[in-house]
């Protein structure tokens, strides 16, 4: 009985010295704490405590998720452009159909101009035309 009583007794001396081995530990931190955090903003104290490396990891764990929107903006989805549209995907063969039925028309309505030296631009009538707009030749 005398043993079980030394066994308690000593395991009782071993939790008391740890108890004050993490009291002595929580005075240190918060001396620390204290000294950093002194005229400065919770977004400065939060990033010099994650950023101190004789702190904890736990410690400086919390403290770097607490600055984390801080620092870094959250992912979001972005809304497309206002004037996004998407496009029809043509056929190569049809595209070069369309863009050579376009070159024709604007070769067809092509009108030669003058510019004067004034700057003013003069729209020359059609080369087959008898300048009255009329295609018809007197």
């Amino acid at each position: 009985m005398a043993a079980m009583t030394e066994d308690k007794d000593d395991l009782i001396r071993q939790l008391v010295q740890r108890l004050r081995e993490t009291v002595d530990e929580n005075d240190r931190l918060r001396a620390e704490l204290a000294r950093m955090t002194e005229g400065a903003s919770a977004y400065a104290t939060l990033s010099d405590i994650h950023r101190n490396r004789e702190l904890p990891a736990a410690v400086r764990t919390k403290a770097a998720s607490a600055c984390l929107p801080h620092e870094m903006p959250r992912l979001e989805p972005v809304p497309p452009a206002v004037g996004a549209t998407c496009e029809e995907i043509i056929p190569l063969a049809e595209l070069v159909t369309q863009q050579r039925a376009r070159a024709d028309r604007m070769q067809r309505e092509a009108r030669n101009i003058e510019v004067l030296r004034d700057g003013t631009v003069r729209v020359l009538p059609k080369p087959s035309s008898n300048g009255s707009g009329d295609s018809s030749v007197d």
